[in-house]
This record gives structure tokens, C-alpha cells and sequence, in this order.
């Protein structure tokens, strides 16, 4: 006779599994839990002959996606069945407590059953088990549709001797984690592989078979065919803790992307790491001599502070944090630098070459395209702290190298202080003088790195500029402000910018060197400048009187205005928008402001004062009318007009894009050749 139990789970089940993480990536943890219950119920079974069959319950309907020239349905459950214990009373009433301490020792926290509900709808378990000597079976139903989440619960009285079974289903896949989960059979055995090889690695392993229909997979033979021969296993100490690592060469992954060491908890995965992290150079896949074919590192540490130190969710190991000494835990930084002689005493030949791969790519990319850090092959001992991996794009490596050059700078500059503050009236003055030649030698040698480093800066900005010039992704020309704002950032002055953050060398060199300069200001906004608020040159330029005329307020020697017009702009009105009135205009409106008070010193401006008025635009019929009208003349290369305003004491050009490109170009190419860039 049936026998119906009362029994409750006892807690608020729904907020449990609400508070409770699980990544989309994890979508499979479910399932790998229901594993190990097996393996562990197994293993109470004290039988060396357990098996454990894992099948995939596949959609009616098939999906969009192709495996060997047939549709693949999405998996939307999985059915797990092992001879083990079984759920008798005491694991029975293990299951329904919230933190159960039943499997403590083996790692066991009794929440692998809340991330079923999780990701799926429902559970139902099926067992058959002995209490004492007598057979029960024992079936329920686990989900959030009832306040207890344990539904139907039924224990029947069994005859005879039957085998113990206990079929877990876990049904009805939730999204994100239906929609993530792999298709392929051979697929998810990789990852049961991966997440439960430390069982695997255990000869006392039950038997473990995943179905698929009628496909079917030995898990076993699975692993020991993959991992035959390229198993290693060392033992080393991080402190006081003893671990244990067992390396492999893993050969077939479609999951795993990089090389991985995985920290194991209680025989389970809990979490992992890029390898990079311990050996930098290490990155993509290796080539194994015998076979030719590509593996990937894999490592697995399991130590008794990985059991002690684990989290709740089973997926993260506790350590030591932004160097705070607590003496129950190690720090990461420790575990790392102990793992480098372990790793390498079996992928020595391996590791050296991926550091010598990396040393020659930083060396070409050095003598082709950044050579203002030459300096670095002298100052310093090694790039082992400089990760370069294939993914590594030619500005990550530029930025990682700067940074190398800055420490080098720094180091520098430490050592000139140390020897301007010492009192060096006792020592010998044979080791004075060495020093001071060490000291003087880095400082020329890191003078010369930043003149690399600024001809190279010019390099990029002419890219930038010319870049800019062309059509955007949306197949507009930039505007002008865009083009301005690379020459000299808009709506500032130069007492706000500092110098190397200007470009004005594109234009002139000689327009670096100034006294006062307005960027997309209202001349009204200047102090003491009468102007109209309407009134806004884009660059306006002052220079100081040169060595004929004395004195801090004496009138400005000249005035520079540059006037930028949009890249290929076509449409001009003569009586709104002619630029060359445009700029005759403000040299007028200027005259009459005046002066000028920058740095709290008046400067005026006279009559004797010229005016240099540069017109930046892209040449068409419009901007060839406005010259001519104005009796400008060609320049001696076509591309542009100059003129003379005597009334105005002003000297105009006028220089599409590509000229004040090609000029700049010309001007630095002497530079960039010498650096070979």
C-alpha cells in the first residue's frame, strides 16, 4: 500500500532560488550538479561498479540550426540515472534542508538542487533504495509551483531484490540557459569532461555514458583516449598549503579558447584562469611535435584551501585581497608565482618560444613603427612584465610600451634627484664622476626618446588630419569644427591650452611660437577687446613686437587670423558669407578694438601693426570668383591665391586642404625618414 508523506522543504523556496546566481555561460552547472550527486551517491555505495547514464531530452521541433546535413532540436532537458544510494530517509531529509552539512567533507553545501529550479521548471526523481535490508521506491516532484516545491511525494514497499536506481529529469529549460546550451553531443561531453575531470582522473570513476538518441558517448574512454600520454601531475606549496596540479595537452576543444588553469574544490571545478596570468608570453594554440596537431594547456589544482575556502555558489575560491594580510589566506599573486617552475618544467621548450615570438614582435614593431622606444632595448632588463598575445592590436602594444618608457623615465629622474641630494663630499672622486656620467648618459638618451616620440606624435596628427579630409561612415565630409579642433581645440584661448596640445605647425611653424591666441572666441569675450559679440574668428593670433621695439606693453608686432571652411563645402553667398570679406572685416573690427589685456598686461594695436589672414577651404568656383575680385594671385603651385591689402596692412592666402596637407608633409618628411617611419 502506498504510504503519502507530509513533509515540507521548509523554506521560502522561490526567494532562495531568486537570490541565487547563475550565469548564462554556466547554463550546463545544473546538470553537471546532478553529476556529481551521482558520482557521490555512488561512491556511498562503497560499489566499483557504478554507472552513471546521462541522456539528452531534445524539442519535437527542430531548430534553424545544421549537424551533418540534418536539423538539430534544442535541448530542453536532461535525464540523469545512476545505481547509487539513493534517496533514503537520510538523504531524503538532507534534500529538504537549506544548507545541509550531509556532504560537507566532500564539498557538499546542498544548493546544487536550487540551481535545478533555476533553469528548469521541474524536477522529478524516481528512487529505488533499501532502507535497512528492505527495498523502497521513492518518487516527488521539485519545483516552484507549490509553495513547498515538493509535489506528489510517494514511497512504495517494494518484493524481492531489485537494483538500486535513481533517475533525476530535469525538465521544461528556461531562457537565457535553453537558448545557450550546445546541440552536439560531442560538445557537452567536452564540457562534462572539463567540469568533472578531477572524477575522471580517479581510477575508482564510475562507469559514465552520455546518450543521445541512438548516439552514444563513453565518457571514460572519452577521457583516456584524449588525455593518454599527456598527463602530468606535480605537487608543490604555497606557504604552509599543500596543492597538487595535474597537467594536460588538450586536444579536442571547441569550448576552450585559451590555455586554463581551473582551482578545484572537493573534487569539483570551481572556477579558472587564463595561463597568462601566471606565464604572460603563453597565448594561443601549440603545435605538438609528434602528432601536429594544436593543443591548449589545461591545469587542475585541488588542495585542501581550495575545500576550505570556498563560497557558496561553489564558484569562487576565497583569497587574500588588495594586499590585506590575513593569515588563514593565501594571496593569488603567491599561488601564480609558485605555479610558474611547476608549468614550466613540462612546457619549458613551449614557453620559450612564445617568449621569443613576442620579443620579436616587439622588437619589428619598434624598428618599423615606434622606434621613439629604441631606449628600451638598453634600459631595460627584460619585456617579460609586457603581455603580448595574437590578439594584441599595434596601439595596445604602443600603450603598453609607453608605459614601459615612462617607468624608465621615472626611474631616471629618481636616480638625478638621489644624486643632486646626496652628500658626495666623501666619496671617491673617480665613482663621483662615473655617476655623473651614468646620470647624464640616461638623460640624453631619454631626450632623444621623446624627439622620437614627438615626430612620431606629428606622424599620427597628420594621419588624423588627413583622415579628416575625407568622407566619414556616414559619406558626409567632416565639419569644420572637426577639422579645426585638430589644429587647436575650439572656444579656447592659449592661456588655457597647454602647448603640446596645439598643432598649429600644420599651418606654419613659426604660429606655434606666439603671445596671445583667441580659438572660436567672441572678440567681445577677450578683456578690454571692444568688439562685436557677434564677431568670432577661428583662430586669432597675437605676437609680440620683435627686438627693435622695448618694452612689455609696446603694440603687437602682428596679427594672425585663420578662417577654416567645411572640407569640400560647395555653397557660398557673396553678400552673407564671402570668406575673404569675412576676414578683411574682422582685421578692421580688430584695429578698431584697439587693445588688448592678456596676462594682465595691455597690449595696443596701431597702425603699424600687420595682419597675416589664412583662408582654409576647399577650392571651386566660388572661392575663385571671391579671389579674383579681391586681385589675388595664383600661388606658384596652382593650388591656392595670395594678395596684399595696403589700405588693410594685410597679407592674405588662401589654401585648399590638400595644400596645407601637402606642405605639412613636405615639412616633416625629413623627420619621419630619419626615424624611418
Amino acid at each position: 500500500m502506498a504510504k503519502t508523506t507530509t513533509d515540507k522543504i521548509g523554506i521560502d523556496l522561490k526567494g532562495r532560488v531568486n537570490r541565487l546566481k547563475l550565469a548564462e555561460r554556466n547554463m550546463l552547472l545544473p546538470l553537471f550538479e546532478a553529476i556529481i550527486n551521482s558520482i557521490h551517491a555512488i561512491e556511498d555505495t562503497k560499489s566499483p561498479k557504478g554507472e552513471i547514464n546521462i541522456k539528452l531530452i531534445r524539442s519535437s521541433q527542430s531548430s534553424i540550426e545544421f549537424e551533418i546535413g540534418r536539423l538539430t532540436p534544442e535541448i530542453i532537458g536532461f535525464e540523469i540515472e545512476d545505481n547509487g544510494i539513493g534517496f533514503n530517509e537520510e538523504n531524503y531529509e538532507s534534500f529538504k534542508r537549506e544548507y545541509s552539512t550531509h556532504k560537507a567533507e566532500r564539498g557538499g553545501l546542498g544548493i546544487g538542487r536550487f540551481m535545478w529550479l533555476k533553469a528548469f521548471y521541474n524536477v522529478t526523481i524516481e528512487s529505488i533504495y533499501y532502507e535497512g535490508l528492505k527495498p523502497q521506491k521513492r518518487s516527488f516532484s521539485f519545483n516552484l509551483r507549490t509553495t513547498d516545491g515538493i509535489e506528489h511525494p510517494v514511497v512504495n514497499k517494494l518484493e524481492g531484490n531489485p537494483k538500486k536506481k535513481t533517475i533525476i529529469t530535469l525538465n521544461g529549460y528556461k531562457d537565457p540557459y535553453r537558448s545557450k546550451c550546445p546541440k552536439r553531443i560531442d560538445t557537452i561531453a567536452n564540457r562534462i569532461v572539463e567540469h568533472c575531470l578531477i572524477y575522471f582522473l580517479n581510477e575508482n570513476c564510475p562507469n559514465i555514458n552520455l546518450l543521445d538518441g541512438s548516439d552514444k558517448i563513453n565518457l571514460n574512454n572519452y577521457f583516456d583516449k584524449i588525455t593518454r600520454g599527456n598527463r602530468f601531475s606535480e605537487k608543490f606549496n604555497v606557504g604552509t598549503n599543500d596543492f597538487k596540479i595535474t597537467l594536460l595537452k588538450w586536444f579536442e576543444h571547441e569550448e576552450l579558447t585559451f590555455h586554463r588553469i581551473s582551482l578545484s574544490a572537493n573534487h569539483r571545478e570551481v572556477e579558472n584562469f587564463n595561463i597568462n596570468k601566471v606565464l604572460p608570453d603563453v597565448s594561443g594554440k601549440i603545435k605538438d611535435s609528434t602528432t601536429a596537431q594544436n593543443y591548449l594547456i589545461v591545469g587542475y589544482i585541488e588542495g585542501k584551501y581550495f575545500d576550505d575556502n570556498i563560497n557558496d555558489e561553489r564558484t569562487e575560491i576565497r583569497f587574500s585581497k588588495n594586499g590585506i594580510l590575513d593569515e588563514e589566506l593565501i594571496a593569488e599573486s603567491d599561488l601564480y608565482k609558485e605555479l610558474i617552475p611547476v608549468i614550466k618544467k613540462h612546457f619549458s621548450e613551449e614557453v620559450e618560444k612564445f617568449k621569443a615570438e613576442k620579443l620579436e614582435r616587439i622588437s619589428d614593431f619598434i624598428a618599423e613603427k615606434a622606434p621613439q622606444y629604441r631606449i628600451l632595448n638598453k634600459y631595460v632588463e627584460s619585456f617579460d612584465d609586457v603581455v603580448v598575445t595574437e590578439n594584441t592590436s599595434e596601439q595596445e602594444l604602443d600603450l603598453k610600451l609607453y608605459r614601459l618608457l615612462q617607468d624608465v623615465e621615472f626611474g631616471t629622474r629618481r636616480d638625478v634627484n638621489s644624486v643632486l641630494t646626496d652628500d658626495a663630499r666623501d666619496e671617491n672622486a673617480d665613482v663621483l664622476k662615473q655617476k655623473y656620467l651614468k646620470i647624464f648618459e640616461e638623460l640624453t638618451d631619454l631626450n632623444k626618446s621623446k624627439l622620437s616620440q614627438y615626430v612620431v606624435h606629428r606622424k599620427y596628427i597628420l594621419e588624423l588630419f588627413e583622415k579628416s579630409l575625407g568622407l566619414n561612415v556616414q559619406g558626409k565630409y567632416e565639419l569644420e569644427d572637426t577639422v579645426h579642433s585638430i589644429i587647436y581645440p575650439t572656444k579656447t584661448t592659449s592661456n588655457e591650452i597647454d602647448y603640446n596640445n596645439q598643432n598649429l605647425w600644420i599651418l606654419d611653424e613659426r604660429l606655434s611660437f606666439h603671445t596671445f591666441l583667441s580659438s572660436d572666441r567672441a572678440l567681445n569675450t577677450i578683456e578690454d577687446f571692444e568688439g562685436d559679440p557677434k564677431d568670432r574668428p577661428d583662430l586669432m593670433i597675437f605676437n609680440n613686437p620683435i627686438s627693435y621695439i622695448e618694452g612689455d606693453e609696446a603694440p603687437f608686432n602682428s596679427v594672425v587670423l585663420v578662417e577654416f571652411k567645411r572640407p569640400m563645402r560647395k555653397g557660398y553667398n557673396e553678400y552673407v558669407d564671402n570668406p575673404i570679406v569675412q576676414l578683411y572685416d574682422y582685421v578692421r573690427k580688430i584695429r578698431n578694438g584697439k587693445k588688448l589685456t592678456a596676462d594682465g598686461r595691455t597690449y595696443d594695436i596701431n597702425e603699424y601693426t600687420r595682419f597675416y589672414c589664412y583662408l582654409i577651404c576647399d577650392i571651386n568656383e566660388k572661392i575663385i570668383e571671391y579671389s579674383e575680385n579681391a586681385q589675388l594671385e595664383k600661388t606658384y603651385d596652382g593650388l591656392g591665391y595670395y594678395g596684399y591689402n595696403k589700405s588693410l596692412k594685410c597679407v592674405i592666402d588662401v589654401m585648399p586642404f590638400n595644400q596645407v596637407l601637402s606642405n605639412a608633409k613636405k615639412r616633416n618628411k625629413v623627420l619621419f625618414n630619419k626615424l624611418g617611419i
